[in-house]
């Protein structure tokens, strides 16, 4: 049987520490990723973000990207009631994902115009928020979330899981048959996606508690 780390234990308060860390430390990477400090760039305000204009846009974007997937994460693995080998291994998958979000971010600043930059970073935020879901399904499965969420909510879980993947994927082909700016102002749609989604689940479940998924529900705390 494998071992558990309960809430409770020492073993848990690391692995939640050890995530943490990932995040603070892709979320401070992603300002290097704006680094033309020549002098040209700095000769004016209008020099600056002509040459810094598109880095910082992406820094922007990608700044709030991963302080959402950190509020998520953490709400996520601190409702649990345990932790084992298995779901300490693909949350580390899920931070693989979130280590690669400068990198992608970096192409999508200085090469923004191409499409393939637009197509990876849809890519790695698509794969690693799928992963992060997981984490959920397989832990709701053990027994780890309390209570467990029933058939009906999951089915609203699996929804809203499916939605962002749904838009950025879906703009890999506007990248690539329309324009690479167009494509990404096509995520906005998920501003008002994920509300509309919410009132449809609220309207369905009324009053039951909500399950614990990525960027917009609450774990019950253990």
């Amino acid at each position: 049987m494998a071992r558990r780390f309960e809430h409770d234990e020492l073993e848990f308060a690391r692995a939640v520490t050890f995530f943490d860390a990932i995040f603070a430390f892709a979320v401070t990477l992603l300002i290097t990723t704006v680094d033309d400090f020549s002098p040209a760039a700095w000769s004016s305000v209008s020099a600056l973000w002509d040459k810094n204009g598109d880095s910082l846009t992406a820094f922007a974007i990608s700044f709030v990207v991963v302080v959402s997937f950190w509020r998520s994460n953490h709400q996520q693995v601190t409702g649990f009631v345990a932790l084992d080998h298995r779901l300490i291994t693909m949350n580390c998958m899920v931070m693989f994902g979130i280590v690669l979000i400068p990198f992608a971010t970096e192409a999508m600043g200085k090469q923004g115009s191409l499409p393939l930059p637009v197509a990876t970073y849809a890519v790695i935020l698509s794969a690693t928020y799928l992963m992060q879901f997981a984490v959920v399904v397989v832990a709701n499965r053990k027994g780890l979330i309390v209570p467990a969420l029933d058939r009906r909510q999951m089915g609203w879980a699996i929804a809203s899981a499916a939605l962002l993947p749904a838009v950025f994927l879906g703009s890999i082909p506007l990248a690539y048959l329309v324009d690479p700016g167009f494509a990404q102002r096509s995520w906005i749609s998920l501003a008002f996606l994920y509300p509309l989604l919410g009132r449809l689940e609220h309207r369905s479940l009324g009053h039951q508690p909500r399950p614990p998924q990525p960027q917009r529900s609450q774990p019950r705390q253990p």
